[in-house]
């Protein structure tokens, strides 16, 4: 009985917290670049990407992705997934390291909308949006500053006072967060639409290693505009708030992983690396708050890789234990025999079991030693 209230108890618990509807992920674990490239809409400079065995620490996962610019020859390259549905809101979350060595980027990853959507990006650098046809915001590096900031156009930015052309405003987050390169970085950025598409209420927000470094919505936060730059000052108003749309055709429907690189001399050569992306409809956090390893009592240990999954996990085990599968609602949908010596196990769900969260629970002597959450995306 105690255990039936255990499960139905951490059912609830997980209902509660773990309802994001995961809309993509990408770990970089396939076998070959050809099997990633088919992931992703448009694969720009594959042949300068290149599998790595350097991962972030909390990764489960033995690769990565690295990109390589060589000024000259080329500009970088980029990963472009299209969602042609469309999202009101949207969260991306994606580790990344640059070289230590690297050079000023000139864009990094962006996130945003086109009406309509294209498998493509779109070249709008310098154009005002209208709050019909597209909306953008980067998360970005800003150049020899080597501090995090975003970089958005949207129907209401401010212009350079160098010509009538709009090149990004930026946000100036106070206190700073610098990048040390040549160490795995978490990164996630938010972007919401404004509902109804009249008012302001539009947001953005991003976190660096699970820390919110800015989130900019109505009425947050305070400070003024200086030409295309907000400056953050508690004596001054509110930020205005987002108005990314006028038509509600227009939606968060693409995220672009993308290295761009201009500026140096012929033959100079940078890197940056990339792992596990996830987008979900909610805030996703480090992969420790999705991926648990677990020092269970009595030397128990248990860890899923890859998690989230699109077709199989590896699920790592004491010896004389079992491994039970839930979904939300509390029934049990697979579950392993004794394993005896054997220390790991494979889950391969079949056609009825479908894309979401499921409870996982190791039970050795019929005792559930520890319960942990895992996402499968076909």
């Amino acid at each position: 009985m105690k255990c039936i209230l255990f499960v139905l108890l951490s059912m609830l618990a997980l209902t509660m917290i773990c309802h994001a509807e995961i809309v993509f992920t990408e770990d970089f674990e396939e076998s070959t670049l050809d099997d990633v490239a088919s992931h992703f809409d448009e694969v720009v400079n594959q042949a300068g990407m290149e599998f790595s065995a350097d991962v972030p620490a909390a990764s489960y996962g033995t690769k990565s992705l690295m990109m390589t610019s060589v000024l000259g020859s080329n500009t970088g390259g980029h990963l472009y997934k299209s969602f042609p549905d469309g999202y009101d809101s949207l969260y991306a979350r994606f580790y990344t390291k640059f070289a230590a060595s690297c050079h000023p980027i000139h864009h990094f990853v962006h996130m945003g909308g086109y009406n309509p959507p294209t498998p493509w990006p779109q070249g709008t650098a310098g154009f005002r949006p209208d709050g019909t046809n597209h909306f953008t915001t980067g998360i970005e590096p800003m150049g020899s500053r080597w501090k995090w900031d975003l970089y958005s156009y949207w129907m209401h930015m401010r212009g350079n006072p160098a010509g009538p052309e709009y090149w990004g405003n930026i946000f100036n987050p106070e206190p700073s967060s610098p990048i040390n390169r040549n160490e795995w970085i978490c990164v996630e950025v938010m972007m919401k639409c404004n509902s109804p598409v009249s008012s302001y209420n539009g947001e953005q927000a991003f976190w660096i290693n699970g820390e919110q470094i800015i989130h900019l919505g109505e009425g947050l936060p305070k400070g003024y505009w200086i030409w295309d730059k907000f400056h953050h000052n508690s004596d001054s108003t509110g930020f205005e708030g987002f108005q990314w749309r006028i038509d509600e055709e227009l939606k968060i429907s693409f995220l672009w992983l993308l290295f761009y690189m201009t500026d140096g001399y012929s033959g100079q050569v940078d890197s940056v690396w990339f792992d596990d992306l996830v987008i979900a409809t909610e805030y996703i956090g480090p992969t420790d708050d999705i991926v648990e390893k677990h020092d269970i009592p009595g030397n128990f240990e248990m860890y899923v890789y890859p998690n989230p999954f699109n077709s199989s996990c590896r699920i790592a085990i004491p010896a004389y234990s079992k491994v039970k599968i839930y979904n939300l609602r509390g029934r049990k949908i697979w579950q392993n025999e004794a394993l005896m010596e054997c220390r790991s196990v494979i889950w391969q769900p079949d056609e009825s079991v479908s894309n979401g969260i499921y409870v996982m629970q190791l039970m050795t002597e019929d005792k559930v030693k520890k319960t942990v959450k895992i996402v499968y995306m076909k």
